[in-house]
C-alpha cells in the first residue's frame, strides 16, 4: 500500500493462530497507513498459507532468514512486530522497532498446549503438557491448526523477547508492564474468532506514523 512513498515499514504478524485472530486488524492498520502515505508490507512466513515449505519444516531460523532478505528487498529500515512476530526479527540490531505487547516464544507454547489439552480431555483423553512436549521432542505437533516440527518448537520454546538498540514498546492501556507508550483497545488475540477493533487500529497506525516521521 502506498507504493510511492519514501517512508516504508515491514509489518511482522502475530504466529500461529494470534495471526488468523489478527489478520484483519493489521490490514486496517495497512490502510490507515496507507492513507498518511506510509507504505506497509505484511509478508507470509514460511510454512504458512500459500508457502510453498511445509508447515512441519518451518523453523525459527528459517522465518528469520527470510524477513531480513524481504527487509533488504525492499529496503526497510522500519520494522512494526505484533506480539510473537517480534521473535522472527531478533537478529535485525540495525533496523529500527515498533513492538506491540511482546511475548515469549514459549508462552504461545504453553497457551496453545493448554488448549489442546483442554479440548482433548472434554473429548475424553487424558493428554498432559508433559505428553505434549515429549510429542513434540520426537516429531509434529498440531496446536491450534498449526503444525509444529520439533525443531521449531525447541526454538520457540527457548526464544525470550529480543532487545534492540532502537526500539518503541507499545501496549494496550490495561496492560501494566513496561512499555514506551499504551494505546486504547481490546486483546484480539484472546478472542474466539477473528475480529477487529477499528479505534485500536486508527491509534496503532497513528503511534507507527508518529515514530516513523519523527
Amino acid at each position: 500500500m502506498a507504493p510511492k512513498s519514501s517512508h516504508r515499514v515491514l509489518l511482522i504478524p502475530p504466529l500461529f493462530d494470534e495471526m488468523n485472530r489478527m489478520r484483519k486488524m493489521l490490514i486496517d492498520v495497512m490502510r490507515a497507513l496507507a492513507s498518511v502515505e506510509i507504505a506497509s508490507f505484511l509478508p507470509d512466513l514460511p510454512g504458512a498459507n500459500e508457502s510453498l515449505v511445509a508447515p512441519n519444516d518451518a523453523t525459527l531460523v528459517s522465518w528469520q532468514k527470510a524477513l531480513e532478505s524481504c527487509a533488504q528487498q525492499h529496503e526497510i529500515s522500519h520494522i512494526a512486530s505484533f506480539r510473537g512476530g517480534v521473535l522472527a526479527v531478533a537478529g535485525m540490531q540495525s533496523t529500527h522497532h515498533w513492538i506491540f505487547t511482546p511475548v515469549k516464544g514459549a508462552t504461545l507454547l504453553r497457551t496453545m498446549m493448554r488448549t489442546k489439552v483442554a479440548a482433548e480431555r472434554e473429548a475424553g483423553s487424558n493428554t498432559s503438557l508433559a505428553d505434549l512436549t515429549t510429542q513434540a521432542e520426537t516429531g509434529s505437533l498440531e496446536l491450534a491448526g498449526n503444525i509444529i516440527g520439533s525443531k521449531l518448537f525447541a526454538e520457540m520454546n527457548g526464544a525470550a523477547i529480543p532487545e534492540f538498540q532502537n526500539q518503541r514498546i507499545v501496549r494496550l492501556e490495561t496492560d501494566n508492564k513496561p512499555s514506551d507508550a499504551q494505546i486504547p483497545g481490546s486483546a484480539l488475540w484472546l478472542r474466539a474468532e477473528p475480529d477487529d477493533d477499528l479505534a485500536m487500529s486508527s491509534a496503532i497506525a497513528q503511534d507507527i506514523a508518529e515514530w516513523m516521521i519523527q
